[in-house]
């Protein structure tokens, strides 16, 4: 496969660049953005010298850029990025609009949050056909075009008259049927996607819906070999969970300052253990029901008043949206009436920090936390359940059953987050369970988390979509 590869450039394209560049002190600095996908490509694009085409957001970005809007990063030795400059307008109805307020919702099973304006969709078609025509601009025979997410549905279909070599990987869920059938496009989008050669989800289950939907609208499906035939192509469909760099997570739990950052926040706190929860501002997290299941805890098991601090962090999402706003206004609420119920000399039994902070300074609550609280109503993946385990020692994970990592991690407990019954017991359970079957959770985990990591996932990928040529 990797002689196969390297006689093949690869073009990736996504909605997120995996470098920005930012005005600082009059000067303009480059900053690589964290999240799974630039962890896991930008040392093979540096490496292959290939090309990464994606939206460039502010304005230091297109002051370092040719004339072609290209940049080399991190530095002139490494690979090129292409940035695509939208507007106002095509901001507005292609990312916020269609992107987060039609395929977000449908695809988390939130139809009532969806907004079907026929702006949105057409500003979404738009923007498709402007990244389809800068791929064009750059295509050589053999070029591998590997595109990322909802953000860009319709791209495989706008390039299938280039004859490239393409592949979608879906970074969110995918729906059932009966949600996805609520599109008034649903038939343009799935025609996109089916024009790729090779698409690939986290889960059987999002595999399973996709192929449904397909088979819905149409197409011949085989279930049991992955196999779609539409319009004369065929497509193949797998299962391919997103891991993250376990061998960084894991040698943190070594490094001495690290571990010093994270003993200093455990003494902040007036508390025996720490629960921890960090969470983008989205109504998928979770976060109003955890709260509630918080409350319930304290409140059926009084034992554990004084001692238990929960922290929660919410990092700011979609500002301008009135929903988030008012989404935002009621946890500070909840927290509000938490605290003012149990709160007892200096304890606080909930604190409550709204704010972005660098993956860095988040870290070491990883490490300290006795227990993370991840009950996210639905999630593609998550990955902050896989980094909290690589940097365990005893820790207890407390995961959402409808969260996808919940069908490759067996160690964690299982929760319905809707059920604030069951989340207050299941942190008691965390909170009671003993030394040793908590290191035996964690073995168990960290074994799988370093042999399926963000490179296995890569390769994996790679090797399964040149397999669709043979």
């Amino acid at each position: 496969m990797e002689a196969e590869l390297k006689q093949k450039r690869l073009v990736l394209v996504s909605n997120g660049e995996p470098y920005k560049h930012v005005f600082q002190d009059q000067e303009i600095k480059q900053e690589k953005l964290a999240g799974g996908l630039t962890t896991g490509l930008d040392p093979m694009m540096q490496e292959d010298k290939g090309l990464w085409i994606a939206w460039g957001r502010g304005e230091a970005d297109f002051e370092v850029v040719d004339q072609e809007n290209k940049v080399k990063v991190p530095d002139e030795d490494g690979y090129t990025l292409k940035r695509i400059n939208l507007s106002e307008e095509e901001k507005n109805g292609f990312y916020y609009g269609f992107s987060n307020e039609v395929m977000w919702p449908i695809c988390h099973t939130f139809i009532s949050k969806a907004n079907y304006k026929k702006e949105y969709w057409e500003s979404y078609k738009e923007v498709n056909k402007k990244f389809a025509a800068s791929i064009k601009e750059e295509l050589q025979e053999d070029d591998l075009v590997w595109i990322h997410d909802y953000h860009l549905a319709l791209l495989p279909g706008l390039l299938a008259d280039s004859n490239a070599k393409t592949a979608l990987f879906w970074h969110i869920p995918w729906p059932a049927w009966e949600a996805f059938r609520t599109i008034p496009w649903r038939e343009e989008i799935l025609e996109g996607m089916l024009a790729a050669d090779f698409l690939a989800f986290h889960t059987d289950s999002f595999v399973y819906n996709f192929i449904d939907c397909a088979k819905k609208l149409g197409a011949d499906v085989n279930f049991s070999t992955r196999e779609i035939y539409y319009q004369g192509s065929k497509t193949r469909v797998e299962s391919i969970p997103l891991g993250i760099d376990y061998q960084r997570f894991h040698q943190l739990a070594e490094d001495q300052e690290y571990l010093k950052k994270a003993r200093n926040i455990k003494e902040e706190y007036s508390a025996e253990k720490l629960i921890f929860a960090v969470d983008r501002l989205d109504y998928t997290k979770g976060i109003e029901e955890r709260l509630e299941g918080i409350d319930r805890f304290f409140d059926k098991y009084p034992e554990y008043q004084c001692r238990v601090t929960f922290v929660q962090r919410v990092a700011p999402s979609r500002t301008g949206i009135e929903e988030y706003q008012q989404m935002k206004e009621r946890i500070e609420k909840k927290v509000a009436e938490i605290n003012g119920k149990y709160q007892k000399d200096r304890w606080q039994p909930v604190k409550y920090f709204y704010g972005s902070v660098p993956q860095e300074e988040l870290l070491p609550y990883y490490q300290i936390a006795d227990l993370a609280l991840i009950t996210a109503s639905i999630d593609g993946m998550n990955l902050v359940a896989k980094e909290y385990l690589a940097v365990q020692d005893s820790g207890v994970l407390l995961l959402s059953e409808f969260a996808g990592a919940a069908e490759y991690i067996d160690s964690a407990i299982k929760v319905n987050p809707y059920n604030v019954e069951a989340v207050a017991d299941n942190i008691y359970q965390g909170l009671e369970m003993s030394e040793s079957e908590k290191k035996e959770r964690l073995k168990k985990a960290q074994a799988d988390l370093k042999e399926y990591d963000i490179n296995w996932w890569r390769d994996t990928f790679l090797e399964k979509w040149l397999n669709c040529y043979e």
